[in-house]
């Protein structure tokens, strides 16, 4: 599976340098809608919510690009929305401070406190790594079930490998 990197369109830049870092640098699939040429003459149409669940289905993660841009998007939280429903890896990239106790102007929504937060290139790289990791632990258990063995270790679910991550980064969820 792959990747879907969710971003207002004002962020563009910052999803493409995402983008670039996870497909170039670790050779990790991703969806960006402004390569997605289905999707821009979907623009305006009823079929697009339906085709961006599809979409959504289709990747194991979502990477929602966080910025003050963000509050002018209906799309991003609906994207993370149907992650979580789904469920998918949720994780974000930004630069919002986290909120503190009578200060949440300007800061990151409290509900992205539950899953990673990625603020660098090095946390990206940290990411990458994981979930790379994941994938090859994926393929192990699936080739060894399809030889019935039963010993292998196990891949870990979304909420597991965001648990991980977070632990890895030093970072609590406020769940």
């Amino acid at each position: 599976m792959a990747i879907f990197i969710s971003h207002a369109s004002s962020d563009n830049h910052i999803a493409a340098t995402v983008f670039n870092r996870l497909e170039s640098y670790h050779h990790i699939d991703c969806y960006l809608d402004d390569i997605d040429t289905r999707l821009r003459s979907m623009r305006g149409s009823s079929e697009l919510t339906a085709y961006l669940v599809g979409i959504i289905k289709k990747h194991d993660t979502v990477l929602a690009v966080v910025t003050r841009n963000t509050q002018q998007s209906w799309w991003v939280p609906f994207e993370i929305g149907t992650a979580r429903e789904i469920p998918r890896i949720i994780t974000s990239y930004t630069d919002l401070p986290e909120p503190t106790p009578g200060n949440y102007f300007g800061t990151l929504p409290e509900y992205l406190l539950e899953w990673p937060r990625l603020r660098s290139q090095k946390e990206i790289d940290v990411f990458a790594e994981k979930y790379k990791e994941r994938q090859r632990l994926q393929e192990r258990e699936k080739d060894f079930s399809d030889r019935l063995y039963k010993d292998v270790p196990r891949w870990e679910s979304p909420r597991e490998f965001e648990r991980n991550l977070m632990e890895t980064l030093n970072q609590r969820s406020v769940i």
